[in-house]
This record gives C-alpha cells, sequence and structure tokens, in this order.
C-alpha cells in the first residue's frame, strides 16, 4: 500500500473513533509498528492527528478536551494541578533573575509560583498581566510593578487584550518568563484564544531573552493558537518528567532545555 493511501486511512479512522493504536494499525496495514509510529509522527507534524502513548487521537478532540478544562475548572483547581512541579521550575527559574532585574512575567499558575519564589530579590521592575503575579510581588517591599491594563480573566486571574500594533514599543525588557498552554517542537508554544497568543506573541517582542516555564504536562497539550515557533524561544524550564527524545529535539533547535528536579514529599 503506498504510503499516502495509507495516511488517508488513519485519518479517517481517528476522525471515525477518536483514536487509533500503533499495533492494531500495523496489523491492519500488514506493517511494522516502527513504519506506523512514523506515519503518525509525519501525520501529527501536519496538524491531522495527536500521537498519544500507544497511538493517536484526533487533534479537534485534545483540542475540544482542553476547552471543556479550560471552561470548567476554577483558578484555585489549577493551582493545585501539578503543584509541586510548578514549585520546582519557579525556584529554578527564579535563579536566572538578579536584583535591579527589569523583566516581564505574563499571568498563570506556574507564574504566581515564579513571583513567589523571586521574594528574596530586590528592586525589581516587573511589567505583568497577571492578578495574582502583581499580588505576589506585593510580598517583596521594593518590587516596582506595572499591571497591563485589559479584559480580567478569571480562569487565570489575568487581564487579556489583543495589542494594537506598537503598543509595547515603549516596554523593552531584559528577559520574560512565560507560562503557557501548551509546547511543541514542530508547532512552537501556542495558546487556547487568539487574545492571549496575540498578547503573548507582544511579550516576546519586548524581551532580549524569552524563557518559556512549563511543567510536563504542557507536551501534550494542544493548544489552538500559536503564539511564536521555537526560534523566538531562548530557553525553556521544566520537571522532570519531560520525555528524553522530546528534550533532545528542543535542543536541537537551538532552544535551551533546564530540568527541575522535583522533591519527593516522602522523603
Amino acid at each position: 500500500m503506498l504510503k499516502a493511501t495509507r495516511h488517508k486511512e488513519i485519518v479517517a479512522l481517528v476522525k471515525g473513533g477518536g483514536s487509533v493504536e500503533v499495533n492494531v494499525l500495523a496489523e491492519r496495514f500488514l506493517t511494522s509498528p516502527i513504519t506506523i509510529r512514523r506515519d503518525l509522527i509525519e501525520l501529527q507534524e501536519r496538524g491531522l492527528l495527536e500521537r498519544t502513548r500507544g497511538g493517536a487521537v484526533s487533534s479537534a478532540e485534545v483540542l475540544a478536551e482542553g476547552w471543556a478544562r479550560y471552561e470548567s475548572i476554577s483558578y484555585a483547581e489549577r493551582e493545585r494541578e501539578n503543584a509541586r512541579p510548578k514549585r520546582a521550575i519557579a525556584e529554578l527559574a527564579a535563579q536566572l533573575v538578579s536584583d535591579g532585574d527589569c523583566i516581564l512575567v505574563n499571568g498563570g499558575t506556574t507564574s504566581r509560583n515564579f513571583a513567589e519564589a523571586l521574594r528574596g530579590h530586590h528592586n525589581l521592575h516587573v511589567v505583568t498581566n497577571g492578578l495574582s503575579v502583581a499580588m505576589e510581588f506585593a510580598h517583596s517591599g521594593d518590587a516596582s510593578v506595572y499591571l497591563l491594563p485589559g479584559t480580567v480573566d478569571f480562569k487565570k486571574m489575568t487581564t487579556v487584550r489583543r495589542p494594537e500594533a506598537g503598543a509595547l514599543d515603549d516596554i523593552t525588557v531584559r528577559a520574560a518568563f512565560l507560562g503557557v498552554h501548551g509546547v511543541s517542537p514542530t508547532a512552537g508554544i501556542g495558546m487556547l484564544n487568539a487574545e492571549d497568543a496575540a498578547m503573548n506573541r507582544a511579550f516576546i517582542d519586548a524581551a532580549q531573552v524569552v524563557n518559556v516555564l512549563v511543567d510536563s504536562s504542557k507536551f501534550q497539550a494542544q493548544a489552538m493558537f500559536r503564539i511564536a515557533h521555537l526560534d523566538k524561544v531562548h530557553r525553556i524550564i521544566t520537571d522532570e518528567g519531560l520525555d528524553d527524545g522530546v528534550r533532545r529535539e528542543l535542543e536541537s533547535r537551538g532552544v535551551e532545555v533546564l530540568v527541575a528536579p522535583v522533591e519527593d514529599p516522602g522523603a
């Protein structure tokens, strides 16, 4: 069977049943699991499906699932999800900041943890769209914080707006620290809505160095609206759950990867 024909049938199976398994597809098409895995990698890069452990699901299903979670859980519930990895990532990222630094921090739970980890720093100058991030810097005492205007998204405790061209031209920071909804070596970094993606794109343009702070679950998340490809990202800070193959691919694209060790509470 020609590869193009096999690909067409795989996509049809995913759309029809919602998911497929590598071994089942190998038997169906009388080929090896390795060939099927290569097929799924290629189809994922074309945006036609999303790979899972041992198979694949439709991209639409992953995106719908992401939206459903976004709409159904509160900010407090997000704080509790992957709490230990987020704290570990925040502590490692805080080591990249010096007293007197000018930084940009977007909103979100990982960013809130990052702001908390910066409590021991002095004379910071911070631009943010995160309400909880701004409040966390109140504990720093001498931090100067500029909160960007916009519509409040209570799911993420952020202000959101689509910046007009040149809206942030007067803002320049040494480094941006961004939490995002999804990361892909091929698709880049993304968010679930267009306004959020556009705002973070403007943040990247305002920074000399771009750091992305994400727990390893974000490498499995589907984000519909791209912020940027990875050529705009200098460094990704994540936890030990990052797949070794994904790490190698990120590094091959020129992205520095820092992995934060997560303490075992039972140790």
